[in-house]
């Protein structure tokens, strides 16, 4: 029972939950009320004036006077606020105030017709029958937009005169009754029909003004994007929709085009492409959506994207272009892509390129691929000289002699960084190979002759190695090039080797030494400072003592400084090396008590870094050494392998009051420059001059050159080298002051450390390990 009592109560209810449909209900309820009112009072006049001699006055005219009012209010009511455009709240309410006057009206005009009824004669009650009917029909037909207000007419009205007719018992008002109760039935189906139909009408017009509002949004953002976007029809190819992003890109190219931008709409696609047939197989298929392309017109490029538009079923409506001007773009991801792949100083392939076309090669070539490592011997000292502009013009003039030596199919050129090359060469064989390097180090070698007249002489080693004879992959082929590299600068520069696998042992124990070093340096063992002095001639005193480094290793026993210290250069364990000296010497001087000097040799690879400085004053701080009583020792390789920044480290070591001698004078380039470019306190002749005097008079006038100069410059002299009497004899006659040699003494340990060498001396002639 509550169930059904409720479906009523919904049923007689306004429905609030669409409000577009309350203000459609509102318009055409207003425009069908004061009809409804007109129908109402003229039929109740019409059954007031049958009455009037039947029936009292209060109910011929009093009532439906009153009724008239009633309705007469409400018409003006609907006159004035018909025309407006209601809210949703607005509309509701007035909708349920229709309700509930339909309810009102409803019960009065039966009441009244009840009331007339038993004043007349069988006429005048069968008017009554027809006004009742007559104004239901109206009240439907007025209300059938607002389906409870109907209803409540519909069941109050006729519900009422059924009732009232059947229980008469006449058979001609009991017939009317069923009658009157089957049309009613009806027209509540015909009004239901309506009204779900006036309710899907209104739905309809709603869903599409939001289509059309969405789709004019959609316009409107379109017409204010950034991006151009055409739409063309799929049957004509024609542009029918246009936005101003495309008319102002247009605008900007239309020199190349035959059509203005104000001409788009309307016009062929066609006059984007000089042969359009693709075009149009690719547009008149959604199949084939979406479609990305790169058109070019003249010097633009136009980057195209074709996507397919839709309907709600699926159909195809057409295709839909954006499109840009991407001509910087392109030159752009052009110029990556370029510094992606090519050296941008050379514009030769860099080294990420070469090492893929190199392992694609390996992965493709079935036979013999050759791989030419290059260094240019010399070029960092013309870099340093002369500077990096210099050097640029130098790297780019090599590799311009490079591409017309290895003008051959097949040949691809890298530059692998700084001054290294590479090139790849398909090839028959070892011998093809050698005489390609050959060919390449005699286009490389001659002077060049560079920008500002800047003359610039260098060398080029080549390391030489074979696919798939020496390695499979290219990673291995490079590393082995490249070890045949550091074996072709090992003898001497200037030429070539091709790989062989003792160069690789070569390097394994070369590696192997490094890091037995590393841990030496780490850990404090096998490492010595000797000691050898260094003489006046005439008082037979010891002046210095130089400080030369020594390393037992547990297994090769003393290793000479000759092979360990390139290791240490090479490996960064120079600066670490050379602090251990330093360190080791000072503190050993300043347990001496002759007074004499300490002299420390300092390497290449320590100048020029702005830490050798430091190094220097923390070694006399934690000694407690005078600054006066070191000296530090270069040579002339050292200078000029990075004359200006290693000259300006000197000349604040020197300010410090620590002495700096030259050593191996006469060996290097430019000696004489080097001693008016700065001012060294001591010169040390290179021990083959030394040696040579006593049978070359060539090198004895060298010797005496030296020494006449030292003299001159208030530098002393210092022979190297001296291991026998006539050595000596011939360096004091030719006017040197001070002497170093075999002669007056080895280098020697420490007092500390000699016990401990004396140890492993004997260990090694025991041939037990250290």
């Amino acid at each position: 029972m509550s169930g059904l009592l409720r479906r009523m109560r919904d049923a007689l209810a306004v429905p609030a939950g669409n409000p577009e449909l309350l203000k459609a209900q509102y318009r055409a309820i207003a425009r069908q009320m004061p009809m409804m009112y007109f129908i109402l009072v003229s039929s109740s006049w019409a059954v007031s004036a049958t009455h009037m001699s039947l029936a009292p006055p209060w109910l011929t005219v009093a009532m439906p006077s009153l009724l008239t009012l009633v309705c007469a209010v409400r018409v003006v009511h609907w006159r004035r606020s018909g025309n407006a455009d209601p809210t949703p709240q607005a509309a509701l309410r007035e909708l349920r105030r229709i309700n509930r006057l339909a309810f009102g009206i409803a019960i009065a005009f039966t009441a009244w017709s009840l009331m007339l009824f038993p004043y007349g004669d069988a006429y005048t009650r069968s008017h009554l029958a027809f006004y009742m009917a007559i104004t239901v029909i109206a009240c439907i037909f007025s209300l059938m937009h607002l389906r409870p207000a109907a209803l409540i007419v519909t069941v109050i009205v006729n519900g009422a005169f059924v009732f009232f007719f059947a229980s008469t018992g006449r058979p001609t008002f009991v017939a009317t009754a069923i009658n009157i109760a089957l049309v009613s039935l009806g027209m509540l189906a015909i009004l239901t029909v309506n009204y779900r139909n006036f309710a899907r009408m209104v739905n309809a017009q709603t869903e599409a003004r939001r289509r059309d509002a969405a789709q004019s949004r959609l316009l409107r953002m379109i017409d204010d994007m950034p991006v151009a976007v055409m739409t063309l029809d799929p049957g004509t190819f024609n542009i029918n929709y246009v936005n101003e992003t495309s008319k102002s890109l247009i605008r900007s190219i239309e020199h190349l085009l035959p059509i203005k931008a104000d001409a788009l709409l309307g016009a062929s696609v066609d006059v984007f492409h000089r042969h359009p047939e693709h075009q149009r197989r690719i547009l008149s298929d959604p199949a084939n959506l979406p479609h990305n392309a790169r058109i070019r017109l003249g010097p633009e490029v136009l980057d195209l994207k074709v996507s397919a538009i839709t309907a709600d079923d699926g159909s195809y409506l057409g295709p839909m272009l954006t499109w840009a001007i991407v001509t910087k773009e392109v030159e752009a991801e052009s110029r990556i892509r370029q510094l992606a792949h090519f050296d941008t100083l050379t514009g030769l392939a860099n080294r990420a390129a070469f090492r893929e076309k190199l392992d694609a090669e390996l992965r493709g070539r079935p036979g013999t691929l050759g791989l030419l490592f290059i260094d240019l011997d010399g070029f960092k000292l013309v870099n340093d000289t002369k500077g990096h502009r210099v050097g640029d013009e130098l790297l780019r003039r090599v590799a311009d002699r490079l591409r017309a030596v290895c003008d051959v199919p097949g040949v691809t050129i890298g530059r692998l960084g700084g001054d290294e090359f590479a090139v790849l060469v398909p090839t028959g064989g070892a011998a093809e190979l050698e005489d390609f390097a050959a060919r390449i180090i005699q286009a490389l070698s001659p002077a060049y002759t560079l920008e500002h007249n800047h003359q610039a002489q260098i060398g080029v080693s080549i390391g030489i190695a074979l696919a798939p004879a020496h390695a499979r992959t290219g990673e291995t082929l490079l590393a082995r090039a490249d070890i045949a590299l550091y074996a072709t600068k090992e003898a001497g520069k200037g030429t070539y080797r091709m790989f062989c696998e003792d160069m690789e042992t070569r390097i394994q124990e070369w590696a192997r030494l490094q890091a037995r070093l590393r841990e030496a340096l780490e850990e404090n063992e096998g490492l010595f400072v000797f000691y050898q002095p260094i003489l006046d001639v005439r008082t037979q005193k010891v002046t210095a003592r130089e400080a030369l480094v020594r390393w037992h290793h547990a297994q090769r026993g003393w290793v000479s400084p000759g092979e360990f210290v390139p290791i240490a250069e090479q490996s960064g364990l120079i600066d670490a090396l050379g602090q251990f000296v330093l360190n080791t010497a000072c503190r050993d001087a300043a347990a001496w008590t002759d007074g004499a000097r300490v002299a420390v040799n300092v390497s290449v690879a320590q100048l020029g870094k702005g830490t050798l400085v430091p190094a220097v004053l923390a070694a006399l701080a934690g000694a407690g050494l005078p600054a006066d009583r070191l000296e530090i020792e270069v040579t002339e390789t050292a200078i000029l392998d990075d004359a200006h920044s290693g000259i300006d480290e000197l000349r604040r070591i020197r300010d410090l009051g620590v002495r700096v001698a030259l050593d191996d004078f006469g060996t290097g380039y430019s000696s004489l420059t080097h001693l008016r470019a700065f001012p060294f306190d001591k010169i040390k002749i290179d021990g083959s001059f030394v040696k040579d005097a006593v049978q070359r008079p060539e090198s004895a006038a060298v010797v005496r050159a030296i020494a006449d100069l030292g003299k001159r410059l208030g530098v002393t002299t210092v022979a190297e080298g001296v291991e026998t009497r006539a050595h000596l004899d011939r360096v004091v006659e030719e006017g040197c002051r001070e002497v170093q040699g075999y002669f007056y003494g080895r280098p020697a340990p420490s007092e500390r450390d000699a016990a401990a060498v004396e140890a492993l001396n004997r260990a090694l002639r025991a041939g037990l390990p250290a």
